[in-house]
């Protein structure tokens, strides 16, 4: 029995000792060996923002003081789950890893990218971009020409997988429509409420009319449906007619823009509880 426990206390030690130490999650980029200056940082921030605007994926940053002692692709998958980079559902996250002192770099990309960002194109991109660049002493540029280069892969999947789907597109804007008309009903039963019409002014009503076109126009750019088009523009014209501060509508949307004006100050908050799933895939290098 003595012998057990002893035996356990040694393999939980090996087991804590074995855990690497991971930087706190800061934001997009994380600048713990500080290579990067504040404008570079942001720079590379707002790039960042740009893909996940555009494709979801969640791409990171960080610079490492040390790798203490581990080899760099088994320290990028466990910080990609500990810090669960990714959406949730989606896993499509992925880190740019430089560690100066080690001297080594990494790709470490999530499942949900794997067959996007393949282990031949992060070995790609980290020795025609990351090591040489770094070699120069231009971190910046290396990691910025990274970025950009895993844009431009990404977005020109989603493109030609736009294409290919552009009817299961259609089909859920017939789905939105639907989904909107209670709330059409909503703002119009609160505007005759007891039989109490309101009239609104030429100016509310130049409003509607121009926000009815302009998404109308922009529903036959993407769906290129005249029919669809001519539905989305006619609805959001009676929803922007229609709903005020006293509207049933009217207060469900301030109710939404409140609760993302109190998210939007957090701007760490979207990596929080995401994806997470990282296996090893993706590439290392060295200098």
């Amino acid at each position: 029995m003595i012998r057990f426990f002893v035996s356990l206390l040694f393999f939980l030690g090996v087991a804590l000792w074995a855990a690497p130490t991971f930087p706190e999650l800061t934001g997009r980029v994380v600048d713990q060996a500080g290579l990067l200056t504040p404008d570079q940082e942001r720079s590379l921030s707002e790039l960042s923002k740009s893909i996940e605007d555009n494709s979801t994926a969640q791409v990171v940053v960080v610079t490492l003081k040390s790798l203490e002692g581990y080899d760099i692709a088994d320290y990028g998958y466990q910080l990609g789950r500990y810090w669960k980079i990714g959406q949730k559902g989606k896993d499509n996250g992925l880190l740019i890893i430089i560690a100066p002192h080690d001297h080594k770099v990494r790709i470490e990309v999530g499942y949900g990218l794997e067959g996007l960002i393949t282990d031949a194109e992060a070995h790609e991109l980290i020795q025609s971009q990351l090591i040489p660049h770094i070699k120069q002493q231009d971190v910046y540029g290396g990691i910025k020409n990274t970025m950009d280069e895993i844009k431009s892969i990404i977005s020109h999947e989603n493109t030609g997988r736009h294409s290919l789907d552009k009817t299961d597109h259609s089909n859920r804007f017939y789905w939105i429509v639907i989904a909107l008309i209670p709330f059409l009903f909503m703002g119009v039963r609160s505007k005759y409420h007891d039989g109490k019409k309101q009239i609104h002014s030429v100016k509310k009503l130049l409003h509607s009319l121009i926000m009815g076109g302009f998404s109308g126009a922009l529903a036959l750019y993407i769906s290129h449906i005249l029919l669809i088009s001519g539905i989305i523009g006619f609805i959001v014209f009676l929803i922007s007619y229609f709903s005020d501060k006293n509207s049933d509508f009217g207060s469900i949307i301030d109710s939404m823009d409140n609760h993302t004006g109190s998210r939007s100050s957090d701007s760490f908050d979207i990596f929080s509880g995401g994806g997470g799933s990282f296996g090893g895939g993706g590439a290392s290098g060295s200098w």
